[in-house]
């Protein structure tokens, strides 16, 4: 329930996009599996038409034959493309870190910067005071 209300951090979207795209690359390679299956299955009907001497029957074959390839070559690409997308969301995610990490970094030196400023203006007080109390008592 507290889930609901809650606004989804960075993190939290960036491993569900993960889950999904992990899932549709499962799914690729199942229809992938399932192409390659039908693929054999076409080439030995093929095959046996061939045997039998049916070129009609075969010419037909060839072209769901080749059809399938397309499809499958098409698998490959659309699978190539989904593990691009999943790269850059890494890509990006790390970007993402780092810029925090580097703005805490710079808000950090500023901050020891500042503390370094007003050390150097203490010290440099002092002395001024010191000088000006030596050079009093020398007049």
């Amino acid at each position: 329930m507290a889930s609901l209300f809650k606004k989804k951090t960075v993190d939290d979207i960036i491993k569900e996009q993960n889950r999904e795209l992990r899932g549709t690359q499962r799914a690729i390679s199942r229809d992938r599996a399932a192409l390659e299956k039908q693929e054999k299955q076409l080439e030995l009907e093929i095959k046996k038409m061939a045997k039998t001497g049916n070129k009609e029957a075969c010419k037909v074959l060839a072209k769901q034959l080749v059809q399938l390839r397309k499809q499958k070559n098409r698998t490959y690409a659309v699978s190539s493309k989904v593990t691009s997308m999943s790269t850059q969301t890494k890509v990006m995610n790390s970007q993402m870190k780092m810029a925090g990490a580097m703005s805490a970094t710079a808000k950090s030196f500023f901050h020891i910067n500042r503390q370094c400023k007003q050390l150097i203006r203490k010290w440099i007080h002092k002395k001024h005071y010191k000088l000006c109390r030596i050079s009093r008592r020398k007049t």
